[in-house]
């Protein structure tokens, strides 16, 4: 007997609450931190020695950054409109008070970038005077006097303030977002001198300065494949190794108080681990006992005896820890919230290996729900992630833990394209080798088709924006192979894509997916939208009329298409979000329709 999914249980998993990006008070005093739990991610605070959690914020949008200032109590934050990503400033002056907006031009993109050292000014980005380009600004918070302290093409952020006060610390993305430059921007003048000048593509995650005024470390992967930490001069030139792990990347660092330390998070195969060594990278050691999970980033306290990380993991939903770096002791500050699940109601996923076309193995995570198949086996759903520089990691989500209940398998790939296994493996899916990652998914659904506890007849395909452009290419490429598709604001056609996306980010887009002028035939080719007729298997497809990144037009020619051609295909059209769903009540409604849908085709 074939088992019905419930759409109507879904609503409790959604209902599960989020915490993230743990900040301590330069006083050590406060642990501030975004929860959902009003419906939307605001900022709150508590003792950080414990005690009750009170809501700090409560603006009519979601929050997107947060930053302490280093010399007092104010923070400063950013917010969009409706998903928009074009994020303004606030300050809030101390934790009492009410939050003053910092900028309100709300067509205008600003990327938060860095506290002066002293706390008297801040320095960021912003596209005011052209679309397409970012400039740098500071601004003295007392005066609120803004200065455009350098004008440029192209993508670029603030990292710091060097310790001198007088020059930032600049990364630029002009070529891609995995092709970038490091500069130190002299303010007075606007010139910029490069730090760490490169043979060959380098990307950069973060940086530390030292106090001295030196120079810093930073994690990269400039002359290598995985991403390592390394130290670099204030004058520039060859940077020196500080800490690498073989066939792992460092995705997160910090620096202690003392800076006689650092701490440093490691991906692998998609779990974090956390650690410690000198500055020097000597001494380097990981925790025994460590909570699994994916670690985001990682924060000294301010006197240098804990560090504070969020964690969640496929079977614990998100929480804020931290560590005692003396004793080793984990301590959780902030619990999950479960919505009345019991921590043994949730599946951890193991990571497989299938062969691809070309003989390169290609990793999975596959989640098996704990009841025993059915007689024919188990239906299936795969995820593909988005991106696609990105990678499928074992955190916590709630529709993956739904599937799981309702005895669907769930297999959610890492073709090539996905970041966490170098750098080589990243690009193997760049401009003309784009359908190699449809081949890999081809080569695990055949895999997995032929499992014993699998019914190869009940496959489907589900996947958000380059995920999306993924379920559109299986359901055209091997529409026999697939029983349903659901395509959360996906790329339907890279021509349309790259004309009408976010002209902030086009260059980044371009140098993934090809550029237009030199690779059009190609990228028509690539659209599945040109062999949309092909498709065989019923279609949800799911975006929101503010997306930035991916937009509304992808979704409304393919339902469009489809529709003419008489296709089985469901449309949902969400107000007031962007590249994702912020909001508790659109969620609701968005994975009620993609739980409905299941049900009825899968």
């Amino acid at each position: 007997m074939t088992r019905t999914i419930d759409a109507s249980a879904i609503l409790p998993f959604i209902g599960i609450c989020s915490v993230k990006s743990p900040a301590v008070s330069p006083d050590g005093q406060w642990l501030a931190y975004l929860s959902d739990a009003t419906g939307f991610h605001q900022i709150w605070i508590r003792p950080f020695a414990g005690g009750q959690a009170r809501q700090l914020t409560e603006m009519p949008e979601p929050i997107g950054a947060f930053a302490f200032n280093p010399k007092g109590p104010q923070i400063l934050f950013t917010m969009d409109c409706g998903g928009d990503e074009r994020h303004q400033l606030w300050l809030l002056t101390d934790l009492t008070a009410e939050p003053v907006a910092l900028t309100s031009a709300t067509t205008v993109v600003h990327f938060w970038g860095a506290w002066s050292p002293e706390g008297t000014r801040i320095a960021y980005t912003s596209n005011a005077r052209s679309p397409y380009d970012m400039d740098v600004h500071v601004t003295d918070i007392a005066s609120r006097e803004t200065k455009v302290v350098h004008v440029g093409s192209g993508m670029r952020e603030v990292l710091a303030f060097m310790p001198d006060g007088q020059s930032l610390l600049v990364r630029e993305s002009l070529r891609s977002g995995n092709d970038q430059d490091i500069y130190r921007l002299d303010m007075a003048t606007g010139s910029l001198a490069p730090l760490m000048p490169h043979d060959g593509k380098a990307r950069y995650l973060s940086a530390r300065l030292f106090k001295e005024g030196t120079g810093g470390l930073t994690i990269s992967d400039q002359n290598r494949d995985f991403m390592a930490i390394s130290r670099f001069s204030a004058e520039g030139g060859e940077t020196t190794p500080v800490l690498e792990f073989s066939g792992c990347d460092i995705e997160a660092m910090a620096l202690s108080p003392g800076q006689d330390r650092i701490a440093f998070t490691v991906n692998e195969d998609g779990w974090s681990r956390i650690g410690i060594a000198d500055r020097d990278g000597s001494n380097s050691i990981r925790f025994d006992h460590q909570p699994s999970g994916v670690i985001t980033s990682v924060a000294f306290t301010p006197d240098g005896q804990s560090l504070v990380f969020p964690l969640e993991s496929a079977s614990k939903p998100s929480s804020l820890w931290k560590v005692d770096l003396v004793t080793g002791q984990f301590e959780q500050l902030v619990a999950p919230h479960t919505n009345g699940f019991d921590g043994g109601d949730f599946v951890e996923p193991v990571v497989e290996r299938f062969e691809s076309f070309d003989g390169r193995l290609i990793p999975a995570c596959v989640y098996v729900p704990a009841s025993p198949p059915p007689l024919l086996g188990y239906p299936v759903l795969f995820i593909m992630h988005g991106g696609p520089e990105m990678q499928w990691r074992p955190d916590f989500r709630a529709d993956v833990q739904f599937l799981l209940s309702q005895g669907v398998m769930v297999v959610a790939p890492n073709v090539r394209g996905s970041t966490g296994y170098g750098r080589s493996f990243h690009q193997l899916d760049d401009r003309e080798n784009r359908m190699d990652t449809v081949s890999d998914l081809r080569a695990i659904r055949l895999a997995i088709g032929a499992r014993d506890d699998v019914d190869d007849d009940r496959i489907g395909v589900f996947g958000r924006s380059y995920g999306g452009f993924m379920v559109l290419s299986a359901l055209t490429e091997d529409p026999d192979l697939w029983s349903l598709g659901v395509d959360f604001y996906g790329v339907g056609n890279f021509l349309t894509h790259l004309r009408a996306t976010g002209p902030w980010g086009r260059q980044q887009r371009v140098a993934e997916y090809g550029d237009p002028t030199v690779m059009r035939e190609a990228l028509e080719r690539f659209s599945p939208i040109n062999r949309i007729d092909r498709m065989k298997a019923p279609l949800l497809t799911v975006h929101a009329n503010r997306d930035p990144r991916v937009p509304m037009g992808q979704s409304e020619d393919v339902y469009s298409c489809l529709s003419g051609l008489g296709h089985d295909c469901d449309y949902l059209r969400i107000d007031h979000e962007g590249h994702g769903f912020a909001r508790l009540d659109n969620r609701r409604t968005v994975f009620s329709a993609f739980a409905r849908f299941l049900q009825k085709h899968l």
